[in-house]
C-alpha cells in the first residue's frame, strides 16, 4: 500500500517538553525495585506455570514459548537489557573466514549506495522491513537497567553515532490470531529471537565496513519512535507501531551507527483518523488497559512519558494480566483491523482508509461482520 510521506516523524506526537526515558521506569523493569511492583513481579518474573488441560495452555505451547525466546534469552537477552551476545556492541572474533586484513574502511563517498547496501544486507539477514533515520537523541534511554544486575547503568551510545537502522520482524498471522494463548505466546519469542540475529549480524556487518554499530533490542532506546522516524509506520491507539504491509504484527530492533546514511521520510497512511473511530483494541484487550475515546499529553504513571499527545497504555494493568493469564497477550494485534494479510480485498480497504477517512466507521463495521479479530482456536494452529 501506498503512503503518503510527511515532514515530521515522532516528534508530530510531541506536545510538551520530551525528556530522554529511564528505562528502569519501564514496566518490566519496576517489579524490581518499585515497591508497589514488587508482588506483581514475584509472581510474572518467579512463579511456575503449570500447564492446563485447555487448549492454548497445554505443555506442548509452553515448551513451544520457551523454544521460540531460547536465542533472545541465551544469546541476546535484549529484553533483560541486552548488551551481550548478539546485541553485544563489540564482537570478539574468534573465526573468520575468508581472514580479512584488519583496519579496512569502506570508501563513503555515495551514502544512497551504502543505504541500499544496508537495507539489502538487513533483509538479507531476515528483516521484514527496514528503515534508516538520523538518531533523535531523545529517544535514547538516559540510563539502562539491565535486569541481570537490577541497577541503572549509564547509557553511553557513542556521539558519533547519527544515524539508526530499524529493522521490523513480521510475526506469524496465525499464531497470533491464537492469543492470549502459548502459540501467540511463540510467535512473539520468535520475533525476539529473529530480531537478535538479524540485528546482532547487521551490526557485525557495519563493524566489518570500519564503522560502529551498537545492535539493540528492546534496550538502549526506544524502538517505536524511532521506526516511524524511518518511515516504516505510525503510532496507533494501542501504543504500538502500525505498518503498512503487517499492521501492528512486528517486532522492532535497531542498530545506531555512524556509517553515514541516507534517512528514509516519515510516512501517513490514515492510521490516526482511524484510530480515533476504532476502538476494537481497546474493546478487545482483557485488562482494559487501552484507552477509549480522544488521545491525551496524561500519562496513566511513571511507565508513561510526558509530552506526548497518545492513547497511554496502562503497563501496570497489562504487566497483571500477563502475569495471571501464564503468558503474554497480543489481544491488541490480533483485533487490530491492520493486522491483515495481503489480498485484493484487503488492500483495497487500506487504500480507502488512506483516501476516504470518512468511511473508517463503515471499515470498523465491515471487519466486525467479516468475523476478524476474534480468538482463533489454538487447538487449529497445531493441526493446521
Amino acid at each position: 500500500m501506498k503512503a503518503r510521506f510527511v515532514g515530521q516523524g515522532a516528534s508530530r506526537y510531541v506536545v510538551g517538553d520530551v525528556t530522554p526515558f529511564d528505562q528502569k521506569n519501564e514496566m518490566f523493569c519496576r517489579p524490581f525495585w518499585d515497591e508497589a511492583q514488587l508482588d506483581l513481579g514475584k509472581k510474572f518474573y518467579m512463579t511456575e506455570v503449570p500447564p492446563k488441560n485447555k487448549p492454548g495452555y497445554e505443555l506442548k505451547g509452553q515448551a513451544l514459548v520457551n523454544a521460540s525466546w531460547h536465542l533472545e534469552n541465551i544469546f541476546a537477552q535484549g529484553v533483560a537489557g541486552g548488551r551481550m551476545g548478539m546485541y553485544a556492541w563489540e564482537w570478539e572474533q574468534i573465526y573468520e573466514y575468508p581472514l580479512v586484513p584488519p583496519g579496512l574502511k569502506i570508501e563513503t563517498d555515495n551514502p544512497a549506495e551504502l543505504t541500499r547496501g544496508i537495507k539489502k544486507v538487513a533483509s538479507f539477514f531476515g528483516a521484514s522491513l527496514v528503515g534508516v533515520c538520523k538518531l533523535d537523541r531523545r529517544w535514547v534511554y538516559s540510563a539502562a537497567y539491565p535486569l541481570r544486575d537490577q541497577k541503572s547503568t549509564p547509557n553511553e551510545v557513542p556521539d558519533t553515532c547519527q544515524y539508526a537502522i530499524v529493522v521490523a520482524i513480521e510475526m506469524d498471522y496465525k499464531a497470533i490470531g491464537c492469543s492470549p494463548t502459548n502459540p501467540s505466546s511463540g510467535a512473539t519469542g520468535l520475533g525476539y529471537s529473529k530480531m537478535a540475529f538479524t540485528a546482532g549480524l547487521l551490526a557485525h556487518y557495519i563493524r566489518g565496513l570500519g564503522y560502529q554499530a551498537v545492535a539493540c533490542g528492546n534496550d538502549t532506546a526506544c524502538s517505536i519512535p524511532l521506526a516511524i522516524d524511518a518511515g516504516l509506520g505510525e503510532l496507533a491507539r494501542s501504543g504500538l507501531l502500525i505498518t503498512p504491509a503487517f499492521g501492528p504484527r512486528v517486532r522492532l530492533a535497531k542498530v545506531l551507527t555512524d556509517l553515514p546514511l541516507v534517512a528514509d521520510r516519515p510516512i501517513e497512511f490514515g492510521v490516526w483518523d482511524f484510530c480515533l473511530k476504532c476502538e476494537k483494541c481497546a474493546l478487545k484487550c482483557p485488562s482494559q488497559s487501552i484507552r477509549y475515546g480522544e488521545p491525551t499529553n496524561k500519562p496513566n504513571n511513571i511507565s508513561n512519558r510526558e509530552g506526548l499527545l497518545r492513547w497511554p497504555i496502562n503497563a501496570e494493568t497489562c504487566l497483571a494480566f500477563w502475569a495471571t493469564n501464564g503468558t503474554d497477550c497480543s489481544n491488541c494485534i490480533r483485533s487490530c483491523p491492520f493486522n491483515k494479510p495481503p489480498g485484493w480485498l484487503h488492500d483495497a480497504v487500506r487504500w480507502g482508509v488512506r483516501t476516504l477517512p470518512r468511511l473508517n466507521p463503515f471499515f470498523v463495521w465491515m471487519d466486525d461482520v467479516c468475523g476478524y479479530g476474534k480468538q482463533r482456536n489454538p487447538d487449529r494452529f497445531w493441526s493446521s
